[in-house]
């Protein structure tokens, strides 16, 4: 794996699965510059959760860093949340799990979509910040990267599916958008109604897009 602190992450494992992370759009920055970056955006993240996106400013999270930031390193609030939107994104659309192939030889779509579903699960705070993002403002600046982010998160599932059988008339480009759209949809109920939400139930519809449902199962 390659990888830098604020920089884009790019994988090929053996078993088939692309994996290209949304990027933290900052480079360049010396090693001080990083820490501090990384210490802001930690307590900004916290009080993001814990208190929402309008409690988030440079002076509540210059108190909740205290000494452990020296200089606060980013110029004003519009700087500091785009920054904070990166993180979220790069923590939750990666299209990346602790998975294994077992004894396949490679990972197929319905395992992907159980362990983003776990994932989408684990995360619930950092997803409902994505939708506290987009609808933040009625401008492009978050919804923008929000979606370069669900366009990279959705061309890793299309490489995914390359070689694999699918229905006449589905292409990989159109069951990765259909994956999406499944995963945006699980997201919203995961946040709202997480006791009724069932995985099998919803990969079942997933897995009917594919001959026989054996890729998806």
């Amino acid at each position: 794996m390659e990888s830098s602190p604020l920089g884009r992450v790019r994988v090929r494992r053996d078993n088939g699965w692309r994996i290209e992370r949304y990027p933290q759009t900052v480079t360049g920055l010396d090693a001080d510059s990083v820490e501090a970056r990384q210490v802001a955006l930690r307590h900004a993240l916290d009080i993001a959760i814990r208190d929402g996106l309008d409690s988030v400013d440079l002076d509540t999270v210059r108190n909740a860093a205290g000494s452990a930031l020296v200089s606060f390193p980013y110029q004003d609030r519009e700087e500091l949340m785009l920054a904070l939107l990166d993180v979220v994104l790069a923590r939750t659309l990666n299209a990346e799990r602790e998975i294994s192939a077992g004894r396949r030889e490679r990972l197929e779509l319905g395992d992907m979509l159980a362990a983003e579903m776990e994932g989408l699960r684990r995360q619930a705070p950092l997803v409902e910040l994505i939708f506290t993002f987009y609808f933040a403002r009625s401008d492009q600046l978050y919804r923008a990267r929000i979606g370069e982010a669900l366009s990279t998160y959705r061309r890793a599932f299309e490489s995914a599916l390359a070689g694999v059988e699918l229905r006449r008339g589905m292409t990989p480009s159109a069951v990765s958008a259909i994956v999406i759209a499944f995963l945006q949809g699980a997201a919203v109920q995961i946040i709202r109604d997480p006791a009724n939400f069932v995985p099998d139930e919803a990969l079942a519809a997933v897995r009917a897009l594919l001959p026989g449902g054996s890729e998806a199962r």
